[in-house]
C-alpha cells in the first residue's frame, strides 16, 4: 500500500468515526418534541415543514385539513414557543439545524420525505439537509424554499435590536398575525423572546462552504413580496439537481391565502419525484 493510499484510508476511517460519534449522540435524543402532526401508518411521502422567524408548528396546522392522500404533514416545532415555551429559543441557525437533523435521524422516516421551509425556515431546512448528508443519511427528495433569499444573500441587520414598539411596527408590515399578538402585554411577553432570538439567528447566519445538495430545490415566492431576481435564482447554486421557481399570489406570507394552491403544487411535484425515483 502506498503512503498516499494509507493516508486516504486513515482519513476515511476518521470521517467514518466522526459520523458514528454524531449518530450515537443523536440516538440519545428523541424526535417527539420536534415534530407535530399525526403520523400515518404507511405514508407515500412525508413533508417536514419549517416555520418562519417567530413562527411555530401551528402555522401549518391547516395543511393537515387539506387532504393529501398518502402525504404525511410533519410541522417542525422550534424551542421557545407553544408546546416548548419553557425551553430556550434557538441561538443560531446552525445549532437549530444540528438538533433537527438529529431528530430526523432518530425518527428514521422509512418513507421518502421532503422539506418545505418558510422564510427563516427555508434556511433551517437547507442546513438540516446539509447535516444529514454529513451524517451519511438519506436526504430529502426535494427542498421547497418559500419566501427566502438564497443562503449567500446578505441579511438585513439590527431588526432584532429594535425596541418592543418599533419591532411591533416592523412586524405589522411583515407578519400582521404576530404583530396583533404583541398588542397584548401578556402575549407579547411570551412571543417576543422567540421573535428576537429567531431574527438574531437569521441576522448572524453566514453560509459555510460546502458542495451543493443533490436534491431538486424549488423557490416559492409571493407576487407582492420584495424578494426578486438573484435573491431567488441564487438558490440554483445549491443543488446539482433541478432548480425551479413558482410564484403565488400574495406577499411574504403568501402561504396563508394561497394554502390550497400551494398544497396542490407541492403534492403534484412530490408525486412526480416519486415517479422519477
Amino acid at each position: 500500500m502506498r503512503y498516499g493510499e494509507h493516508r486516504l484510508e486513515n482519513l476515511s476511517m476518521t470521517a467514518f468515526g466522526e459520523k458514528s460519534n454524531k449518530l450515537r449522540r443523536c440516538s440519545a435524543l428523541t424526535a417527539t418534541p420536534w415534530f407535530t402532526g399525526t403520523p400515518k401508518p404507511n405514508p407515500a411521502i412525508r413533508l417536514f415543514m419549517f416555520p418562519h422567524a417567530g413562527g411555530a408548528a401551528s402555522a401549518f396546522a391547516h395543511w393537515t385539513t387539506l387532504g393529501g392522500g398518502g402525504m404525511e404533514i410533519r410541522p417542525v416545532q422550534y424551542p421557545g414557543r407553544e408546546t416548548r415555551l419553557r425551553e430556550r429559543p434557538p441561538e443560531s441557525i446552525g445549532a437549530l439545524a444540528d438538533a433537527i437533523a438529529c431528530a430526523v435521524a432518530v425518527e428514521e422516516p422509512g418513507a421518502p420525505y421532503a422539506f418545505l421551509g418558510h422564510s427563516m425556515g427555508a434556511l433551517v431546512a437547507f442546513e438540516v439537509a446539509r447535516r444529514l448528508r454529513e451524517l451519511g443519511l438519506r436526504g430529502p427528495v426535494e427542498l421547497f424554499a418559500a419566501a427566502c433569499a438564497a443562503p449567500q444573500t446578505p441579511r438585513a441587520p439590527h431588526v432584532s435590536t429594535l425596541s418592543d414598539e418599533r419591532l411591533a411596527d416592523w412586524l405589522a408590515g411583515e407578519d400582521p398575525a404576530t404583530a396583533e399578538a404583541l398588542t397584548h402585554p401578556e402575549l407579547a411577553a411570551l412571543v417576543l423572546p422567540a421573535v428576537r432570538a429567531d431574527l438574531t439567528a437569521v441576522e448572524n447566519y453566514h453560509l459555510a462552504p460546502g458542495p451543493p445538495l443533490t436534491c431538486p430545490i424549488t423557490a416559492l415566492t409571493g407576487s407582492e413580496d420584495s424578494l426578486h431576481d438573484a435573491a431567488v435564482t441564487g438558490w440554483r447554486e445549491h443543488t446539482s439537481g433541478m432548480f425551479g421557481h413558482q410564484e403565488f399570489p400574495g406577499g411574504h406570507f403568501f402561504l396563508r391565502p394561497s394554502a390550497a394552491a400551494l398544497f396542490d403544487f407541492v403534492q403534484a411535484r412530490l408525486a412526480l419525484r416519486r415517479q422519477i425515483r
